[in-house]
């Protein structure tokens, strides 16, 4: 099975800011960007009948709706961000450095802020992706966010554990995986 994973738009005023979950804004332009991006990279036979699915997320509801009109995504907690506890809205260089320390030395382990750690995002995707050869014969797109689209490079196997956590994912991106 075709799965397509698309980062969603870069939100407006968050440059440096843990924003994990947050609800950030997005414009219609980055939006628009971003579909754009969307439909040169993903064959037009796929996104004419693949199922759309995608984060709760209003980030990625927007984009999601975009590229599946007239039809409707579907949203799946599943592919929320990871969850980034009591560092969410705080300015990265304000995370006290120790703890970034610890994630540094078990980032699959460590849960920053006390949120979720990687490990609990990969059990996540893994529960979606189980239930996909149900509900979904076809290809498959989802709209989500870069930890997300990390953890499932790193399943995959596409990329090693550690370096699918420093993998660049940029805003509006599509990261192709052919799921057995």
């Amino acid at each position: 099975m075709d799965i397509y994973l698309v980062r969603h738009p870069q939100p407006a005023d968050v440059g440096g800011l843990c924003y994990g979950r947050l609800d950030v804004a997005v414009t219609p332009q980055a939006i628009a960007a971003a579909a754009e991006a969307v439909w040169a990279q993903i064959p037009d036979e796929t996104l004419d009948c693949a199922r759309i699915y995608c984060s709760p997320s209003p980030r990625c509801v927007g984009l999601a709706r975009h590229i599946a009109s007239p039809r409707e995504p579907m949203p799946a907690e599943d592919l929320m961000e990871m969850n980034f506890g009591q560092w969410q809205g705080l300015a990265w260089d304000a995370v006290p450095r120790q703890q970034i320390d610890a994630w540094a030395k078990d980032v699959w382990g460590y849960r920053p802020g006390g949120g979720e750690s990687a490990e609990m995002v990969a059990a996540r995707w893994q529960r979606w992706l189980s239930q996909l050869p149900r509900i979904s014969g076809g290809g498959v797109v989802a709209v989500t966010h870069a930890g997300v689209i990390r953890v499932a490079l790193a399943c995959s196997g596409r990329l090693d554990a550690v370096s699918a956590l420093e993998a660049t994912v940029p805003f509006g991106s599509v990261h192709h995986l052919d799921v057995v």
